[in-house]
């Protein structure tokens, strides 16, 4: 977020335009030497300048939208797996409830009660 607004609030992304790099190139180079001032080449340079002052910029914005995506993916496989384990809980309970109630209707309550014991 601050890699987006802030520069756009101060002019930030004025250092990546084409002529600024090209009124930097020509500041720093006074002696006009070196493939930069080439004209078949200028193009080129002032492309990869850009390229080069703006790939770190890139890359720390697109490590910090994986990041995103990786804490939303897995917060949604924590709260599944939460709900997952909730509804496994509550059926063993139903269960274990189901078992009893059929164990006393099938037998007399002191030999069910016994059997009960038995498996706990």
């Amino acid at each position: 977020v601050m890699l987006v607004i802030v520069p756009l609030v101060g002019d930030g992304w004025v250092i990546f335009s084409y002529e600024r790099i090209k009124e930097n190139l020509s500041v720093n180079n006074a002696d006009r030497e070196g493939p930069c001032f080439d004209p078949e080449y200028q193009d080129l340079c002032i492309r990869m300048t850009q390229w080069n002052r703006s790939f770190p910029a890139s890359t720390i914005l697109f490590i910090g939208i994986m990041i995103v995506f990786a804490s939303f993916s897995s917060s949604v496989a924590f709260r599944r797996n939460y709900t997952t384990k909730r509804v496994v809980r509550v059926l063993t309970m139903q269960q274990k409830k189901d078992r009893e109630d059929l164990l006393l209707s099938i037998f007399p309550k002191t030999v069910a009660m016994h059997m009960l014991e038995k498996q706990t």
